[in-house]
């Protein structure tokens, strides 16, 4: 086992290989049993016709597959485009496109980016067990190549590693990769490619494109900060690159999909004022001090070198219960919130020391944010942590803009809506709904529920019978003897009811089915 050649290129058999060496090398089974354990070793050999129209070796591998250890979505995607290619083309497109795509994404990696990738070519949000088929489809709709395909592959795989490493050729916009890579909001990577895309194809500039990205990025933040749901996010993002409703302006788009939840100041203020921000997901409150240090230094900060300090430890002893009014009230009440917290790069030497030594020491660290405590504050308690607080949030308020939505009229905020979103629909009318990608035009609520609740049956009747078992829906759509209207199954639903508790009903109806991020509707 020792008198294998070098080889140096990634290799899952020379991996596996060296596994096997190793765990043999290590282990104590003598040689007899060893030959004993490998007699019951078994080679598969299939031999295929050369005739193409006979036998098709991806339909056969996907059988032969079917019944062992699943495949990941990237493999299953790489046979379907080499294994119907001679040895030599799937040899050649292998080193030129394919080994160079899997040299920058981990497996894990690599289908998350298929399934963006996706996003961005069919305009459909993709499910993570449907990667591969849903590939298919668009490769088949499309009437791709195998080379075609794989040379757009590589260039969206290009663009997708520069975001998940922040390393494009700009500074501002590397910047703001680098956040939304810390908030782990990779939903809206597909949108990111976009924009790479648009800058390449040369039709937006880097500017145009950062700032589109600042907004998406301030509403990430904000929503985060505030603690509201982002499960909204895939639809949005689907719904992005849906140009023609607004003549190609992607601002215009961007605003219209992301006003009805944008938090705005007011909210963003109220939140960071009172929410511990240290136990937040993500990192959110370590963030946020490194966003402020990097505005007012105008310097980039390593995330992972910075630590965040709690200026009124997590642990008090008897100095701080004496030098602060309440001081057992005041950390339960304030310890987590951004005016409590700052950034060191080691902070276990100051760990619950009283504040005049921490002052001492905060004078002297290159840290713009702690040194500023030290010079502003000459004790710390209630008072300066709130006022401290009140400080960096209008800062961050500031930093995270919110959006001159003035720019999109009424008129033009009449339009397209995700089933989750909060909207006030009062005065409005719906023209249509769209389901997994499909259209139904609508005049009335009433009919919108309809052509929403046949969508449900003629794709999956089993859904339809879910429904009837939540006892709320089931009690509100099934067991009402008024007002019925009849589906195309048959069934006669009540369907007077408002404009809100109908689109409560789609809502919940979504959630049972897990399409919510499939179900949006517009408004006139």
């Amino acid at each position: 086992m020792n008198e294998m050649t070098d080889y140096d290129q990634p290799s899952k058999v020379i991996d596996n290989y060296r596994l096997f060496q190793k765990l043999i090398s290590n282990s104590d089974i003598d040689s007899s049993k060893l030959y004993e354990a490998m007699n019951h070793f078994n080679m598969v050999y299939i031999e295929l016709s050369s005739d193409p129209n006979e036998e098709n070796p991806q339909v056969i591998f996907e059988s032969l597959n079917s019944t062992g250890v699943s495949l990941s979505s990237s493999d299953l995607v790489r046979n379907f485009l080499l294994m119907k290619l001679d040895s030599q083309e799937q040899s050649g497109l292998y080193k030129k496109y394919w080994v160079k795509i899997e040299r920058m994404f981990a497996t894990k990696t690599f289908a998350e980016f298929i399934r963006h990738y996706l996003v961005v070519k069919t305009h459909v949000s993709v499910k993570r067990n449907n990667v591969y088929g849903s590939y298919k489809d668009y490769f088949i709709a499309e009437k791709l190549n195998s080379e075609n395909a794989l040379a757009d592959l590589f260039k969206f795989a290009n663009y997708y590693d520069q975001i998940l490493n922040h390393k494009t050729e700009d500074s501002e916009f590397n910047r703001i990769l680098d956040h939304i890579n810390v908030m782990d909001s990779k939903v809206v990577f597909p949108y990111l490619m976009l924009l790479m895309y648009l800058i390449t194809s040369g039709e937006i500039d880097q500017g145009q494109a950062n700032r589109l990205a600042h907004i998406l990025e301030s509403y990430l933040f904000r929503l985060k900060a505030c603690q509201l749901p982002t499960n909204g996010l895939n639809k949005i993002v689907v719904g992005l690159f849906d140009l023609s409703k607004v003549n190609g302006n992607l601002k215009l788009r961007l605003l219209r999909l992301l006003k009805a939840n944008f938090p705005d100041d007011r909210k963003l203020f109220d939140s960071l004022m009172e929410v511990d921000l240290y136990h937040q997901r993500n990192h959110l409150a370590k963030l946020a001090l490194v966003i402020l240090e990097e505005h007012c230094t105008k310097e980039t900060i390593d995330f992972n070198d910075a630590q965040v300090e709690h200026i009124m430890p997590q642990r008090l002893n008897a100095e701080w219960r004496l030098q602060v009014t309440n001081a057992d009230k005041v950390k339960e009440q304030f310890d987590g919130t951004l005016g409590n917290l700052t950034l060191t790069k080691y902070n276990q030497e100051m760990s619950n020391k009283p504040y005049d030594e921490k002052r001492e020491y905060y004078q002297d660290l290159n840290v713009y944010l702690t040194r500023e405590v030290a010079k502003t504050y000459d004790h710390c308690g209630k008072d300066t942590i709130t006022d401290r607080t009140r400080k960096l949030t209008d800062e961050l308020i500031k930093i995270f803009p919110m959006p001159d939505i003035k720019e999109v009229s009424e008129d033009e905020i009449t339009g397209e809506y995700t089933i989750d979103q909060t909207v006030d629909v009062t005065g409005k009318k719906p023209v249509q709904i769209t389901i997994s990608g499909d259209d139904y035009s609508v005049k009335t609520w009433r009919q919108m529920l309809i052509a929403f609740l046949n969508d449900i049956w003629n794709k999956d009747s089993l859904n339809f019978d879910r429904i009837k078992e939540n006892r709320q829906i089931d009690r509100m759509l099934f067991r009402v003897n008024r007002n019925l209207e009849k589906l195309e199954n048959g069934t006669e639903i009540e369907t007077n009811s408002s404009a809100t508790v109908i689109l409560a009903i789609i809502a919940k109806i979504s959630e049972i089915c897990d399409i919510t991020d499939q179900v949006s509707y517009t408004v006139r």
